[in-house]
């Protein structure tokens, strides 16, 4: 039996280290060839076993049996033109696993692509990535010595991935500088913060949220009661730079503050549907902000399109960064997997925000190096703002 998992995959890879996900699981068996394709198939076994063949009696330097496989792998997944389709070989399926888990062996960095660079997104605190001096808005041109046109942000993380312990040397380019830094960090165990909490002026509730992992409904469940015991008359849900996770998880966060009806709806190729309605699980009613920004992805983006549909919070921020559309994870008989597009989701009320985003209800551009302060963050303060206005 295979392993397949649905996934609407996120914009920022979270590189402590791996791309973040959102989606829920689905079991099922192993699909094989059908007839109509039995033709098409022993002609792609023969010419991949031809290939294989030659490479192995002829080529200077032969590859490995594993750099071949996934050649062959990736070759058939490029040919779909899906930027979201990738392989993972056993190691890196076992990395990608562990996802879910707000645990990740890595440097401590998000990162995001922004047209050909490959961005670092945040450094989060106490990681070797901070220790090292690496900084948000550092460009990342190699790594371990090798170089891209344009990096693929699953590539990428899968290379600065490893073991704890093991070093990667990253090629910086800071601003406007001219020579590239090198960091060599040494990857490590790290737990990620995936909330913070704090009641704030006014009796208002301030709740981060940095990803859908399995942690996230609890988590922002335990922060609202404990603010609401605090007394917090409304709350305001950040999820800026929020990549994804877990489609039950924004489900479910969304459920604890919509009481009733579509939360998402997941349309595949053949336009069968797949609505996921609110679990019935509302904790409460208190006027509600939510602050979004142009790393706002994937799972952020379903919980944003609920509450804007439903009408239930207003939306704060800058325009999302469009990621609609939905992957699958196949489990392979090696041990690895393939992951590449399925579907697309809808709102409530049946936009498709793919490659489009969601425009918040009150725009505020905002340079994100302002967040590290509260007083200087212009997007939290406007949150605030309209969240007195309706206390």
């Amino acid at each position: 039996m295979s392993k397949s998992l649905k996934i609407a995959t996120a914009a920022v890879a979270v590189l402590v280290l791996a791309a973040v996900f959102a989606g829920g699981a689905l079991f099922g068996h192993t699909v094989l060839p059908s007839d109509s394709a039995a033709v098409e198939w022993n002609s792609l076994q023969r010419t991949v076993a031809e290939v294989n063949s030659i490479i192995l009696r002829e080529a200077l330097d032969p590859s490995t049996e594993s750099s071949r496989t996934a050649g062959a792998v990736n070759g058939m997944l490029m040919s779909l033109d899906d930027p979201y389709a990738s392989y993972f070989d056993e190691q890196h399926y076992e990395y990608f696993n562990q996802e879910s888990m707000g645990q990740f062996y890595g440097i401590g960095i998000t990162i995001t692509s922004r047209e050909n660079d490959l961005v670092v997104v945040s450094v989060l605190e106490d990681t070797p990535a901070e220790r090292a001096g690496l900084k948000a808005d550092d460009v990342i041109v190699e790594i371990d010595g090798e170089s891209r046109t344009k990096w693929d942000s699953d590539e990428a993380v899968l290379l600065i991935r490893g073991e704890e312990g093991t070093d990667v040397t990253l090629g910086i380019r800071r601003g406007d500088e001219e020579e590239l830094r090198d960091f060599t960090i040494t990857r490590a165990k790290i737990e990620v913060p995936n909330i913070e909490s704090e009641l704030l002026e006014d009796e208002i509730g301030y709740i981060r949220l940095y990803s859908f992992n399995e942690r996230a409904e609890e988590d922002v469940k335990k922060a609202i009661e404990k603010l609401s015991d605090q007394g917090a008359k409304g709350f305001i849900l950040d999820v800026r730079d929020n990549p994804g996770g877990l489609l039950d998880e924004s489900v479910d966060v969304a459920s604890l503050f919509i009481e009733d009806g579509v939360i998402v709806t997941v349309e595949d190729r053949e336009g069968t549907e797949e609505v996921h309605r609110a679990r019935g699980t509302t904790i409460t009613d208190a006027p509600l902000v939510l602050l979004v920004n142009e790393n706002s992805a994937s799972a952020s983006e379903i919980v944003a399109g609920a509450l804007q549909d439903h009408a239930r919070a207003t939306i704060v921020g800058e325009k999302t960064f469009g990621k609609g559309s939905v992957q699958q994870v196949e489990e392979l008989s090696s041990g690895g997997a393939i992951k590449l597009t399925i579907a697309h989701y809808l709102t409530p009320k049946g936009r498709a925000i793919d490659k489009v985003g969601l425009t918040p209800d009150v725009v505020v551009p905002m340079e994100f190096e302002l967040q590290a302060d509260k007083d200087t963050d212009t997007q939290l303060q406007k949150a605030i703002e309209v969240l007195k206005d309706e206390l």
